[in-house]
Parts: C-alpha cells; structure tokens; sequence
C-alpha cells in the first residue's frame, strides 16, 4: 500500500512539473515598486523595448504598479509571484532594511542585473535667490532649520542620503539637517514651488525633466565631472564638496529561482544591454552604463549594504 501511494505520489509530481510551462513560454511580468513615469518605470520600459525591438522573446511582456510603503510593496509582490515575473530595484532595497523600514533584504530575492546608473542633483525654484551649492550649505550650516530639503518616495534613500554625505563635508551634522518626505516628483515640485522646501535632493533625470519646464534651476550634480548635455549645471567636486554618488537601477527575481531560470533571465538581460538599442535607451534617459551581471549585482548589493551602513552610523 505504501508502495502503491509511493508511486502515485511520483506520478502526480511530475505530472505537475510537466505541465507547468518553460520560461521561453510563458508571459513575462515586470513589477515597478512604484507610480508609473518615475526611475524605475523608466528602466522597465526601456528593457521591454529593446526585447521587443531585438525580437528576443517571443511571448508578451507586461509591466505592473504596485505602490507603496517607498518600493517595499512591490517587492514583497514579487516574492508571491513564479519565475516569470521580476522587479525593478535600487539601492532603496538595502536602505528601507537598514533604517527599519522594512523586513526585507537582498537576501530575499535573487539578484538578476544592474542595468543602469545616474546621478544625484540639487534643484532650486526659478526665482530663489540659492545661487550655488555653497550658498544653500552657507545657509544650512547657520539655521538649518529654516532650509528644509525635499526627497521622495522614502527617507532613507540616496536622495537624502547622498545630500547628507555632502554636507558632511561642510561640517553641517545630518541630524541638523530637515528633510521633506514627498510621495512622488509632481507632490516633491510642488512644494518647492510653493516655497515650502528650499531646495530638492533627487535624480539627475528627474531633475532635467523639471528643468526643462523652466520652473527649476540644477545647481549641482553628483557626477565626476560635467555631463555632456549639461554644460552648465557645476558638479559637486569643482565646488568645493568632494563627493562622487551613483544612483543604479537594477533588477531582481523571486527568492527561489532555479540556477536554470537564474540563467535563463541573465542571458535575456545581457542580450538587451549588448544591443545599440540599449545604448539609444541609456542616452535618452541621461544614464550611464553601469551594467553588472547576476553574480557582480551580488557582490554590488553586499559592498552597498556595508558602504550604506556606515555612511548611516556617521554623525
């Protein structure tokens, strides 16, 4: 009898694991944690193009929002879904862990690429009178309190995190410092054109978006030197603040992916960033190449992770 269920057993299992599609079958989901039309929008759509102008798979590609609690929603999804579906991350993932605002780490998931990287920028209202990086940081550092900064969709991410590192180097303490927390860029610009914050932390491509609607001013950027197709926005070095900060993007699978489908989807993601339509993506957003394969993402997640940690536990 226990023979006979035995059998059975083994019967109904791979039963079960034979009807249950290949990867190159099925339709593929990709969760952005967030709203649509922000970073992480834009890397999932970037991706979904150059797949589809490559001809790379030949089934649908879905792209869904799940928003909520800075990104932490979406990634608790993906965890619920099978091996067809990912999720577009950043270093968000590491900081919500590491200031408490979540229970999930990288260790979670398994880490897939990093596709891109940005940079960090300051923005101003048009008609403030904060001419320079230094002029805010002149401010900041005699009554930070009158000079809250804005950051969305989280405390604790490089938006802030970043802008403290900087004014570290002006002797101005991250706990003096008032930032702003705003669910998403239209909330963050409004308030800045309200005057309710004097300045914004947030993406360089972000920052170049509201630029260009002239209601902004870029007056520093966290590159190592001047971007190409931003002549005249100062980097944060040549003004005194010797800090360099990447903002990458990447993505990440379902905890338990096989090494198969670990593979399957590293192949996938190294095809789109080897294709010139990856490079047409990078220049239109403003990114940088900044790509890592499965294994170097993990190793980028746990040096991150360390670098984070004590960038936090400075004073």
């Amino acid at each position: 009898m226990k023979q006979l269920l035995l059998l059975v057993l083994i019967f109904f299992t791979a039963g079960c694991a034979a009807s249950s599609p290949p990867l190159e079958e099925k339709e593929l989901t990709f969760i952005v944690p967030g709203s649509p039309n922000g970073g992480w929008d834009a890397l999932a759509k970037s991706i979904k193009t150059v797949i589809e102008r490559e001809q790379l798979i030949k089934q649908p590609i879905h792209i869904v929002y799940e928003e909520g609690d800075g990104g932490n929603d979406g990634w608790a999804r993906l965890n619920e879904e099978d091996s067809s579906t990912i999720a577009i991350n950043s270093s968000l993932l590491l900081t919500n862990n590491l200031l408490g605002h979540s229970n999930l780490q990288y260790e979670d998931f398994t880490p897939l690429a990093t596709m891109a990287s940005e940079w960090q920028a300051v923005i101003v209202s048009s008609d403030s009178s904060i001419q320079s990086i230094n002029d805010l940081m002149d401010k900041l550092k005699t009554e930070p309190g009158r000079y809250p900064i804005g950051i969305e969709p989280q405390f604790g991410n490089d938006d802030q995190i970043a802008f403290a590192q900087a004014a570290r180097t002006k002797s101005i303490s991250a706990a003096s410092l008032r930032f702003f927390r705003y669910p998403d860029g239209k909330a963050l610009l409004k308030a800045l054109q309200n005057g309710k914050i004097a300045a914004a932390s947030l993406s360089s491509s972000q920052s170049e978006d509201f630029a260009a609607n002239g209601n902004v001013r870029i007056i520093a950027i966290s590159s190592p030197k001047r971007l190409g197709h931003l002549p005249d926005v100062p980097t944060w070095k040549e003004q005194g603040i010797n800090v360099v900060f990447p903002h990458w993007r990447g993505v990440m699978g379902p905890g338990d992916l096989t090494e198969a489908e670990r593979k399957w989807w590293g192949e996938l993601l190294n095809a789109v960033q080897s294709s010139p339509y990856w490079k047409e993506e990078l220049k239109k957003n403003h990114w940088t190449h900044f790509y890592r394969n499965s294994e170097d993402t993990e190793a980028l997640l746990r040096s991150d992770t360390k670098k984070y940690r004590y960038i936090m536990n400075q004073k």
